[in-house]
Formats: C-alpha cells, sequence, structure tokens
C-alpha cells in the first residue's frame, strides 16, 4: 500500500467513526488539540497524520490506532440487534403491525413489516430518502398512486420515499424487511 492509499484509508476510517459518533471536526480539534483544518486534510487523504496525532485521535474516539488504520473493526461501526431483545407486538393477527430492528444506526431504518390483509384507513404515506422492501413471505402489495405492484417471496422493491405508497399483504399472512434512509 503506498503512503496515499494509507492516507487515504486512514482519513476514511477517522471521518467514519466521527461521523458514527455524531462529533463535528470542531469537537475534535477540541479534545486532541489538532486544527480544525489539518483534521479535515486528514480525513480527506491529503496528509498522512504522525504517530501522535493517530494517539491522540484513538483517545478522542475511544479505539485503538489500529482501529484508525483499518485493521480492527470500531465496535460503534457494528449495530446488532439479537431476535430475543426485539419487543414483540400483542395484536399479531388483528392489524398491521411493525418490528423495529434497528436504530437509525447510519441513517438507516429498519423494520420487519406484517400488514394487515387490507390498506389501512390512513391512507398512503410519503416520507425522505430512499426505501427499500424485500418480502420475506407471502405476497406484498405495494400501491402506488397510479399503479399497484404485488411481490412474492424473495422479491425486492425500491422507490424514493416521496412517492405516496401503502402496504398490504393480500394473502394475509405476508411478511417483508423494510429498509429507509434518511436524508440528513
Amino acid at each position: 500500500m503506498s503512503n496515499n492509499d494509507a492516507a487515504r484509508s486512514f482519513g476514511l476510517h477517522m471521518a467514519a467513526m466521527r461521523r458514527s459518533r455524531k462529533m463535528t471536526l470542531d469537537q475534535v480539534a477540541g479534545m486532541t488539540g489538532l486544527n480544525k483544518g489539518y483534521l479535515s486534510r486528514v480525513e480527506r487523504g491529503e496528509k498522512t497524520p504522525s504517530i501522535a496525532t493517530a494517539l491522540k485521535l484513538s483517545q478522542a474516539f475511544a479505539v485503538s490506532v489500529s482501529a484508525l488504520f483499518g485493521e480492527a473493526v470500531d465496535e460503534a461501526m457494528i449495530h446488532i440487534v439479537r431476535s430475543h431483545e426485539r419487543p414483540t407486538p400483542e395484536n399479531r393477527q388483528a392489524e398491521a403491525y411493525f418490528e423495529p430492528l434497528s436504530q437509525a444506526a447510519g441513517g438507516i431504518e429498519a423494520f420487519l413489516l406484517f400488514p394487515g390483509r387490507d390498506f389501512g384507513s390512513d391512507g398512503r404515506v410519503d416520507h425522505g430518502g430512499t426505501e427499500i422492501i424485500f418480502v420475506v413471505s407471502g405476497q406484498i402489495e405495494i400501491q402506488f398512486s397510479d399503479r399497484s405492484v404485488l411481490l412474492g417471496t424473495g422479491d425486492f422493491l425500491q422507490f424514493p420515499g416521496h412517492l405516496a405508497h401503502q402496504v398490504r399483504a393480500p394473502d394475509g399472512g405476508g411478511s417483508a424487511l423494510i429498509a429507509i434512509t434518511r436524508e440528513k
């Protein structure tokens, strides 16, 4: 790996760690005593940090220096929700329900959706970001303003969230993984 590649890799890892902690460059500069402009150049891979800089940054992010070099995985970068940790709704058969899988980790919200047999009375919804739907079991129908799309087990759909839509399981037993990206 060349020095330029190493600097770029370090910068990418540093930026990812800073963002995952919702920190600004000003905050990192304050914690490390380093210049904000210098930190910005490190993140862009324009400057190769010294060992002293890497140590200050690892301390600010509470990670090992090897994590900043991408040789170890920063625990804050991986989000796991075990099945036994998710709340289970009590009205499974009565109507549609969601099981949240994430807490907007990395700007993505993920759910297991068990839609009702009929479209909801609240009509179509829209939101920012992008939505993906992966059918886990059964059939899922997504209704847009001018068309309906019927998906079966294993089918995938992606669309901008601003398109008004509603979802149902016409056979009454479908489930889908839904992920929505949140615009910042």
